[in-house]
């Protein structure tokens, strides 16, 4: 009896772990933006959703590891995630609130800016300035 008890708590620790991740991807897919782990939890707390900061850290670690979220570094403070299928884009930093958010759409000519014998591989385009809520409340 207490072995059948062991097994379906674990059971149902792994299907609540489960559910958190998915929680977790949800929430990134559904922001306009790389967010940081305190971004995404003050999200999911002010939803109602019952999840603590260490879980957030877990599932994002997790979310990396298998590959569905990348890390995104070099937006503001700290490190911040977002869904790996996205389609290329690049990203505006609001230099009031620190809130990142996506912008799709490529620019054009940067190979012209490569110098001579330089290989370009890739490249990361980050806009800084106020956002839209920050610039109508000053």
């Amino acid at each position: 009896m207490r072995i059948d008890y062991h097994f379906s708590m674990q059971r149902t620790n792994q299907q609540q772990r489960a559910n958190q991740q998915q929680t977790v991807l949800r929430a990134l897919g559904e922001a306009d933006g790389p967010l940081s782990a305190r971004e995404l939890w003050s999200r999911l707390i002010g939803s109602g959703k019952s999840v603590g900061l260490a879980t957030v850290y877990r599932a994002l670690q997790r979310g990396v590891e298998e590959g569905t979220l990348e890390s995104v570094e070099g937006l503001g403070r700290g490190v911040r995630y977002e869904p790996k299928d996205r389609e290329h884009h690049h990203h505006f930093l609001c230099s009031t609130c620190d809130h990142a958010f996506d912008l799709f759409g490529c620019v054009e000519g940067l190979d012209s800016l490569v110098p001579d014998g330089f290989q370009m591989t890739g490249h990361e385009v980050v806009l800084l300035g106020t956002c839209d809520a920050c610039g109508n409340a000053a």
